[in-house]
């Protein structure tokens, strides 16, 4: 186990024993936040996507995305096309946190997402900050959200951290956006990582 995972966990079993809460030093000062106050965010579409496999990714059914975008129908996309992606309503499954090409697709653990520079990662669902910390070597700012139900999930490798520690967070809300290196996502159960693959919708 390298150093950086021995510092996430350990945060980990904080949060087990005490409950969510803000991380000493590791989070970013809320009043220093630019959140977006958004209802949504953008998808570009790339060659070969469906409608149907673009708002399943994200939560939705196809007409609430087609409604959106006022599509005359579910085949009219096009390569480079901007979506407008809505809120999903509120579910207890994991989402997507951001669109992407998967780097680690057998893995029994987490994903590693590859998605444009400046991308916004969003909650998988809702929870409440646990953990906003500035710098973990080898994993870069990161982001553990604590979903009330001994769920958390981890975004690592983040460019920025939009939230705070403490902050509770809807599900689609973005949460940081993407730099040069990969998204790395993980659910996990208490200290027991899943199979984050398998609780997310059919890519």
């Amino acid at each position: 186990m390298t150093v950086a995972w021995q510092v996430l966990l350990s945060f980990i079993l904080l949060i087990e024993l005490a409950g969510c809460g803000t991380t000493p030093g590791a989070g970013v000062s809320a009043s220093r936040q630019a959140i977006p106050a958004l209802q949504g965010s953008y998808h570009t579409v790339r060659r070969g996507e469906t409608l149907w496999r673009i708002a399943n990714s994200y939560g939705l059914d196809v007409k609430t995305v087609a409604t959106a975008n006022r599509l005359p129908s579910a085949s009219s996309l096009k390569v480079g096309q901007q979506l407008f992606i809505p809120l999903p309503t509120e579910s207890d499954r994991f989402v997507w946190p951001v669109r992407g090409v998967l780097r680690n697709a057998g893995s029994s653990t987490g994903v590693e997402i590859d998605a444009a520079a400046g991308s916004l990662v969003r909650a998988s669902r809702s929870g409440q900050v646990a953990v906003a910390a500035r710098e973990l070597s080898g994993l870069g700012k990161t982001v553990v959200l604590d979903h009330r139900d001994g769920h958390l999930s981890v975004y690592a490798g983040l460019e920025q951290i939009l939230v705070a520690p403490g902050t509770a967070i809807r599900q689609g809300v973005p949460l940081g956006t993407m730099g040069s290196r990969s998204l790395y996502f993980e659910i996990r159960y208490g200290t027991t990582p899943k199979n984050t693959l398998s609780l997310l919708p059919v890519n």
